[in-house]
C-alpha cells in the first residue's frame, strides 16, 4: 500500500472519526438508554456507543465496500479476501462518559495485513467544543490535529510525571525496587484510546495496559509508534516482552476477526527506553501468591 493510499485512507478515518465525536458531544451530559452486556450492571452500552458504531459502519462500507470490519458493539463484517480491516471502538470509556466525565474516545484503526497502518482517535478538549482527532498514518509522523507530535524523551520514568498501571494489574506483578521508586503519579483513566491519544503527545509517559481488547488499542498502536515511541507486547502471560510486529499468528498467518477479536496480551506504551524500564523491572506473580494476597488485603 503506497503512501497516497495511506493518505486517503488517514483523512477518511479523520473525517468520520470527528462525525462520530460530534454524535458523542450531542448526547453528553444528556439522558441515556443503558444497557449492560454482563452481569451485575456491569459493561454498559448506551444507545449512543451504538448510533456510533452504526454510523461509522455505514461511511465505511460506503467508501470502501470491500474492506472487513471489526466494531466493539458487534458490528462484524468479514471479507476474508480483504487485506483492509477496520478496528472500531465507537466510544471508548462509555463508563465515563455516561457519569459525565469528558474522559472518553472513538478510535478508529486500520489494519493492512494484519499491520496498523492508519489511526485516528477523537476526544473531547478543553481548547475547542468539537473536540480533537490524534492521528497517523505509517511513515506519515502522528498528529493533534494538525500540529505533529512525539513523545518526551526521557531515559526512565519520571517520579513527577503521569503513569498508567491499573492497580490490579500492579497487585499482578512483582515490581522491582528500580521501579517501584519512579512508576510516576499512577493514574487508570477509563478509557485506553483516551490513554494512548495522552501517551502519543507527552501527557502520559508511559501506559501499562494488561488485557484491552483490539479495538481499545488498534488506532493507537500507530498513533504512538509514528509519535516515536513503542508498542510492547508480551508473549506469554505478563512476561517476554517485544516490539509489536503485528496481528500474526505464531506461524506467521494473519489473524481471523474471530481471532482478533480475542486476542487480549499485555502491553505497554511510551517512549522506548522509558516502556524496556518498565518491562525489564515487572514480573508476573504466581496465582497462589496473588490469592495470598488478596487474603491478606481482606483481614488486614
Amino acid at each position: 500500500m503506497d503512501d497516497v493510499e495511506l493518505q486517503e485512507l488517514e483523512q477518511f478515518s479523520i473525517d468520520i472519526a470527528r462525525e462520530a465525536g460530534a454524535i458523542l458531544l450531542d448526547a453528553f451530559q444528556k439522558p441515556l438508554k443503558i444497557e449492560y452486556k454482563s452481569k451485575n450492571n456491569l459493561d454498559p452500552v448506551t444507545d449512543v456507543d451504538k448510533r456510533s458504531e452504526e454510523f461509522l459502519k455505514e461511511a465505511i462500507l460506503q467508501r470502501y465496500p470491500g474492506h472487513a470490519i471489526l466494531a466493539e458493539e458487534g458490528s462484524m463484517i468479514d471479507v476474508p479476501s480483504a487485506d483492509v480491516t477496520w478496528v472500531i471502538d465507537p466510544l471508548d470509556g462509555t463508563v465515563n462518559f455516561m457519569n459525565g466525565l469528558p474522559i472518553f474516545g472513538v478510535s478508529i484503526g486500520v489494519l493492512y495485513k494484519g499491520h496498523p497502518v492508519v489511526g485516528s482517535i477523537f476526544v473531547p478538549t478543553p481548547k475547542t467544543l468539537k473536540g480533537s482527532v490524534f492521528h497517523a498514518r505509517r511513515g506519515g509522523g502522528a498528529f493533534h490535529d494538525d500540529s505533529p507530535i512525539r513523545v518526551p524523551e526521557f531515559t526512565s520514568p519520571q517520579s513527577s510525571r503521569i503513569s498508567i498501571f491499573p492497580a490490579f494489574w500492579i497487585r499482578s506483578l512483582r515490581i522491582k525496587n528500580a521501579l517501584r521508586s519512579q512508576m510516576g503519579e499512577l493514574r487508570a483513566a477509563g478509557s485506553t484510546a483516551y490513554e494512548l491519544a495522552m501517551v502519543s503527545c507527552g501527557v502520559i509517559q508511559y501506559a501499562f495496559f494488561g488485557s484491552p481488547w483490539i479495538w481499545d488499542v488498534a488506532a493507537g498502536i500507530i498513533i504512538v509508534t509514528e509519535a516515536q515511541g513503542v508498542a510492547l507486547t508480551a508473549r506469554k502471560r505478563l512476561s517476554d516482552w517485544g516490539n509489536f510486529d503485528g496481528f500474526h499468528l505464531p506461524e506467521g498467518d494473519r489473524m481471523t476477526l474471530t481471532q482478533l477479536k480475542s486476542y487480549r496480551p499485555a502491553w505497554v506504551f511510551g517512549r522506548s527506553d522509558v516502556a524496556r524500564f518498565v518491562t525489564s523491572n515487572i514480573t508476573p506473580r504466581g496465582r497462589l501468591e496473588i490469592k495470598m494476597g488478596q487474603w491478606l488485603r481482606r483481614w488486614f
